[in-house]
């Protein structure tokens, strides 16, 4: 898995080879609000529990990066197009 702060490499839509570093990582889903990767575990802030856990495996899909290309763009990767 990859960590906030790690370069990475991927294909963008067009099949342009890009690399960048994760600025962020986020998700689709409005109770996976506050996240962080930690330990390669990619985690979401649980208001039930009141502490970080891990994504669920059936909503790994809703996740992805903010991958900084340059100093001002951001490209959204998923953790799948990451190479």
């Amino acid at each position: 898995m990859y960590n906030i702060g790690d370069e990475v490499k991927f294909d963008d839509e067009l099949g342009e080879r890009k690399t960048g570093r994760i600025s962020e990582v986020l998700s689709d889903m409005d109770s996976y609000e506050k996240m962080r990767v930690k330990n390669d575990v990619i985690q979401y802030w649980s208001k039930k529990l009141k502490k970080f856990v891990p994504v669920k495996p059936k909503n790994i899909d809703t996740v992805f990066f903010a991958v900084q290309t340059s100093e001002s763009f951001i490209e959204f990767v998923t953790p799948k197009e990451i190479l």
